[in-house]
Parts: C-alpha cells; structure tokens; sequence
C-alpha cells in the first residue's frame, strides 16, 4: 500500500532499538566545512545501518537538474546529472512532502524505482527558509511498509544534511566573495602602484625640468660669450689657433644639445595635432634635413608601401625623425645607405628607420629607451627616451630591433586617423 505523508514537526517516536542505532548513527557523523561528499557519504550509510540493507541517495536539484551527489553502495554515476529513480524524487521535491512507497511496481504513478529495488521512502530536504532543494532517498529490494518511526528516522539525517547543505552554500559563497576580494585588492594594489610608479616619475620629472632650466640658464649665458669669443679667434690670421677655436666651439655645440635634450626629456609635453599625410611629411623632413648626409656622404632611400593619414603634432614629429636620423648616419658607416620604410599596421601607421652600420648590443636593447642609457661613450642617453615619451602622448609606441647580422631597425606607430575616429565613436555609443 502505498501512502504519503507529510513530515511531522512533532517530537520523534521511535522504537527502542532504531532510536539508539539513530542516536548512535547522529554522534558518529562529523561535518567540517568544505568536506560535503564524504559527509553525505556517512549520512547515507547510517541511514542503510538503521533502515536496514538497501540502497540510500541524496540528490540535489539545481537550476532545473537533479544531481546524485552521494550514493551508497556506490556507483560510478554518482555526481552525473542524471534520473536515476524516474520521478520518485522529483514528486518530493516538487509537494514538499514524505514519499511513502511500499510496492512502486504496483503503484508507478510516482516513478520507477532503480533496477533490482522495489520499495522507495523519499525525504524533502528543506533548507531553514524553506526552499526544498532535494532528497534523501532509501530503496529496499522487498515490499516494505515503512511506518510513521522509519520517516521520522530519515527526517532527523534529512535534517542533517539540509543544514550542512546550506553551510556548504555558505561556505562557497564566502569563498567566492573571499576569492572575488582577493583579485579586487590585488588589481587595485597593481594600480594603486602604478599610480604611485605614475607620481613618482612626475615628480623625478619635475625636479630635473626645474634643475635643468636653472642650470641651463646658468650655463648658456657663459657658453654663448665663450662661443663668441671663439668666433673671434677663428676670423684671426692663425691657422692653428683657428683649429682649436672651432673644436671647442663644436663642443659647445655639443653641450647647448645635451642641455636641450635634457630640457625636452624634463619638460611637461603640451601638444598641438593636426591631420597629417605621413608621407609628404617626410619628404619635407628629408628635403629639409638632408645635410645631416654630407658629412659621411650618405644617402636617404625612402620606400613607401602606404600613403597613411595621422593626427600629430607637427614640431614632436620633426624632433622624433630628426632623433632616429641622426642615430642612424652616427651609426652607420660612410657612404652607406639609411632606408625609410613606410607603410600601415593593423590600425597603426608604421614609420621605419633601418641601418647596417654599429648596432645595439643585446644587454641594453631592452633598456635602450630609457633615460639616461647610451650606448654612445659622448651621449646623454636621452635621445630614444625622448622619442618614446614623444611618440606615448600621441598615442603612438616605439619598437627597436638590433643585431649584427641585420643591423638596426628602429619603427615608431601612430595611430591612423580613421582608427581614432572610430574609437571616440565607440566612447560615444
């Protein structure tokens, strides 16, 4: 006969021999948070040593599934979304209520118990807000009446393993939220010190941008009396005084560059962009600029692959070729070759400067970009780290490839016109 119950909330009666064998089934069970499979194990085993020799089950139902989370005996399908007992389980979960089965062969109204099993005795597992969320589930291979004391039985490790569900909830929520708080305060230290990284640039920064205009004031006035002074012992008839006057005024000039490029790496960047044909622009750059050749007769060859469009600033732009350019013929030997190479990246514009001539060795070519390192044994080692604080404000970035066997190729990228429009429009939508 088949009956259903609802569970009772009164106090459990149970016979004299099933309440020690349950008494001594609850004090064995030992949950820690974290370890619910062989917990739930233990329950379903202490159910089998107080019901008697069966098969017993918890399932849990989530987001429309119902999962076999433990199952003695064991069976290799435990943990696989699967029905395992047809809609037996389902019945309890759906009403809420005891599932009291004695033949389900003969009642199947409620399901299809597993193969070999024929009685089934199901338990809603309620949480404390009352939201069902399984079973617990015991099959016997004979017809059986299980009384009113056999529910109540049940009840009492149902209740078990519904508190140690929602601990277990808990547990993965706080280690979620543990885990979540872990990768907040990681990112939010990264930035907090590349922020702080950030500042502390700013401010080096700063302090050489004022050292450096207080000791270029100071330095210029006395060079420009010097040079002066020079060009006058150069107009005199003394070939060899004349010599020795222009050497030192070529080291003035040295000296007037180095405090310029120490000014231009110190000071704040202010730019002002305007759409520009990458390639007339360095035309006018090379026409303009060529007499850096004659000295070690020299030669520009220019190969444009594309006709891109830009927003720069006119005057950075100028100052970052006239940089690569006068890297490039110091490097390379007398009348050797310096090829341009122009042509578009994915959304970049790609500008190249190549030499055969002295390259940088593989020690520095990770640092050369950085202030204040040279592989010139006569440089500030400011020149690329001009570039690349240049080329950064513009959005732009700077890539250096060196060796001896394919000299050194220098490429800085800037942002096609079209590609920046589409990005503020992006902002926009």
């Amino acid at each position: 006969m088949t009956t259903n119950h609802t569970k009772t909330t009164e106090q459990p009666v149970i016979s004299s021999l099933n309440q020690e064998k349950a008494i001594a089934a609850l004090a064995a069970l030992s949950y820690r948070t974290g370890e619910l499979d062989d917990y739930l194990k233990q329950i379903c085993q202490s159910v089998l040593d107080v019901l008697g020799d069966g098969a017993a089950a918890v399932t849990l139902y989530r987001n429309g599934k119902k999962n076999v989370i433990a199952r003695v005996p064991h069976s290799p399908k435990v943990g696989v979304p699967l029905d395992i007992h047809g809609q037996l389980s389902t019945f309890v979960v759906e009403s809420g209520k005891v599932l009291n089965v004695a033949d389900a062969h003969e009642t199947p109204q409620y399901g299809n118990p597993p193969a070999g099993f024929c009685s089934y005795l199901g338990i809603p597992l309620k949480l404390p807000d009352g939201q069902v969320v399984g079973t617990l589930c015991y099959f016997d291979k004979s017809k059986r009446d299980y009384s009113l004391q056999d529910e109540q039985v049940a009840s009492l490790f149902a209740e078990r393993i519904a508190i140690a569900l929602d601990n277990y909830e808990l547990f993965l929520q706080l280690k979620s939220h543990s885990e979540n708080l872990e990768a907040l305060v990681e990112a939010r230290t990264e930035e907090l010190l590349a922020a702080q990284k950030a500042l502390l640039q700013k401010e080096k920064l700063a302090a050489i941008g004022e050292f450096a205009s207080h000791l270029t004031h100071e330095i210029r006035n006395p060079l420009a009396t010097i040079k002066l002074a020079l060009e006058y012992f150069e107009r005199l008839d003394d070939a060899r005084g004349a010599k020795r006057a222009t050497l030192a005024g070529s080291e003035i000039t040295r000296l007037e560059r180095m405090l310029n490029e120490v000014l231009s790496y110190a000071r704040p960047i202010k730019l002002s962009t305007q759409t520009l044909n990458l390639s007339d622009f360095l035309d006018d750059f090379i026409s303009t600029n060529d007499a850096m050749l004659d000295a070690k007769q020299q030669q520009f060859h220019v190969d444009k692959q594309a006709l891109p469009t830009v927003l720069a600033d006119r005057d950075k732009l100028n100052q970052i070729l006239l940089n690569l350019a006068r890297n490039a013929c110091e490097a390379e030997e007398a009348t050797h070759p310096i090829t341009w190479t122009l042509c578009e990246s994915d959304h970049f514009a790609k500008l190249s400067i190549h030499n055969m001539g002295e390259f940088i060795p593989a020690d520095k070519l990770a640092t050369i970009s950085e202030a204040f390192v040279s592989t010139k044994t006569r440089g500030t080692g400011l020149g690329l780290a001009i570039v690349k604080n240049l080329l950064s404000a513009q959005q732009g970035k700077l890539e250096i490839q060196s060796n001896a066997e394919d000299g050194t190729l220098i490429s800085i990228y800037l942002p096609l016109i079209n590609a920046l429009n589409r990005a503020e429009e992006g902002s926009h939508s």
